[in-house]
């Protein structure tokens, strides 16, 4: 059983993950913000619309691709499947952390229980279901798995840059500048190091120009440049230094003293000091994949490599001068017993609160929809079965429009996402242009306050240039 143990620990520690995280991702309920957002759109490509020509998608496509590829295979687009596609994302981002911590010296028991601990820490990075936030750090979490090893070649590298580039593009160039400095810091400026940065990064342009090439054959390769290149100017108002950035960058000013110290003291043995500079190259510049919104969500996938770093130093000093290991263990134990606890206990409540009885195709199968939500919807995809029947076009003009689109199966570009930083080359002026050519149609606008992110000019155009006739659920109707 011991040997059983040793030898397939990666896979017991990958069906570990998703046991004690099953619970937490699907008791959820359905609400506004990214899970919402990305299975609109996910569930848009799946029906038939295109990236970026029908969907104002702003991320380079291989998230959508594999989203799609799933809801093939499986034969439906709902929220359990999406969801469950987070989870096993999440379960291979941890097992790439632990397989980390294996290669930079922590033994196996002493690594299960750091990833329990770490587990604490970014958990809530699965409960906006499947991402690509999470998928393109765990591409990333893959190439420093790579680049530690003994023999780092350049192309599992250019591969990895690759898949990271065009899973996000801000975290790609992150990735690019990051493994290029790590190469240069471990091997040299040499001949050597310049020509492998080289060729990897020739192999990324190559698979990078095939891909342009499908968007191009496909019709999209405009409207992806407009979108997930050119729109992105609108973000740069977002930028601003957090306190816990500013926290992070300091934390790693400390990393990079006490690897400068352990070199300088030939603690290590060459090969691991390289590989806790590679770490420490990656967790400074990985801070700013927090940016351009620097909410909780995505600080926390900005600081995943420090955290790394972190324990690896820490492991350092306590092993080698205290000798904690069994209580490392205990601890990492008492963590999973609580992990487990805490999904069984809320899956039990999601199979008893979630309506199974619903068809296996309907979008919100598997998902957790309150009673409000649901009532709200049925009103509200009334009133546009209605509407159209009458010949006129229903558009909601709010951030919480896929809630109520998602059944209907509809598309309306834009107007389903009306953020800034979402709008395309055109900005929030191309939207207001859209909304004035726009014939038989009637606007819903919400009653709340607006998202910071929520264009306020094409709020005040539709108020100041349809009439408001009404009122249903949370929205005003302007026609």
């Amino acid at each position: 059983m011991i040997k059983v143990l040793k030898k397939y620990d990666s896979i017991i520690l990958f069906i570990i993950i998703l046991l004690i995280s099953f619970g937490i991702v699907m008791y959820r309920p359905i609400k506004t913000g990214d899970e919402l957002w990305n299975f609109n759109n996910a569930y848009k490509v799946f029906n038939g619309f295109k990236m970026y020509k029908d969907i104002n998608i702003i991320i380079t496509p291989i998230f959508f691709y594999i989203i799609e590829f799933f809801f093939y295979i499986l034969n439906a687009a709902n929220f359990l499947i999406f969801r469950l596609i987070g989870i096993f994302t999440y379960a291979f981002l941890i097992v790439l952390i632990y397989k980390i911590f294996k290669e930079m010296g922590i033994g196996k028991k002493e690594a299960f229980a750091y990833i329990m601990v770490l587990h604490q820490s970014i958990y809530y990075l699965q409960l906006n279901g499947a991402n690509y936030n999470y998928l393109a750090i765990t591409f990333v979490l893959f190439g420093i798995l790579k680049a530690i090893k003994k023999n780092s070649s350049w192309i599992w590298q250019g591969i990895a840059i690759y898949l990271v580039l065009f899973t996000k593009q801000n975290i790609g160039a992150l990735y690019i500048i990051a493994i290029s400095l790590a190469d240069l810091l471990t091997k040299g400026i040499n001949k050597k190091s310049i020509k492998k940065i080289i060729k990897q990064t020739m192999l990324a342009i190559v698979l990078s120009a095939f891909s342009l090439f499908v968007l191009w054959l496909d019709g999209i390769l405009d409207d992806f440049l407009s979108f997930a290149v050119l729109g992105i100017k609108e973000f740069t108002g977002n930028f601003y230094i957090d306190s816990v950035i500013v926290f992070l960058i300091c934390f790693n000013i400390v990393m990079w003293v006490f690897t400068f110290i352990i070199r300088k003291k030939k603690l290590l043995d060459d090969k691991k000091i390289d590989n806790f500079i590679i770490l420490c190259v990656f967790s400074t510049l990985f801070i700013f994949a927090a940016y351009p919104i620097a909410n909780r969500f995505h600080i926390v996938l900005g600081a995943i490599i420090t955290y790394i770093t972190i324990i690896c130093i820490v492991h350092l000093i306590s092993i080698n001068n205290f000798n904690l290991e069994k209580l490392i263990f205990i601890i990492g134990i008492v963590f999973f017993i609580k992990s487990l606890g805490t999904s069984i206990y809320v899956t039990t409540k999601w199979i008893k609160n979630t309506n199974f009885c619903i068809s296996y195709t309907n979008p919100y199968y598997g998902g957790l929809l309150l009673e409000d939500d649901k009532k709200s919807i049925e009103e509200i995809d009334k009133f546009i079965i209605e509407k159209k029947e009458e010949g006129k076009e229903v558009i909601i003009l709010s951030q919480h429009a896929g809630l109520y689109l998602i059944p209907l199966q509809e598309n309306h570009g834009v107007f389903d996402l009306p953020f800034l930083g979402n709008l395309g080359k055109d900005g929030e002026q191309g939207l207001i242009s859209k909304l004035s050519k726009l014939q038989s149609t009637i606007i819903l606008l919400s009653k709340n306050e607006l998202m910071w992110q929520e264009s306020k000019k094409a709020n005040e155009f539709v108020k100041q240039n349809y009439t408001k006739i009404g009122e249903i659920e949370d929205f005003e109707i302007y026609e």
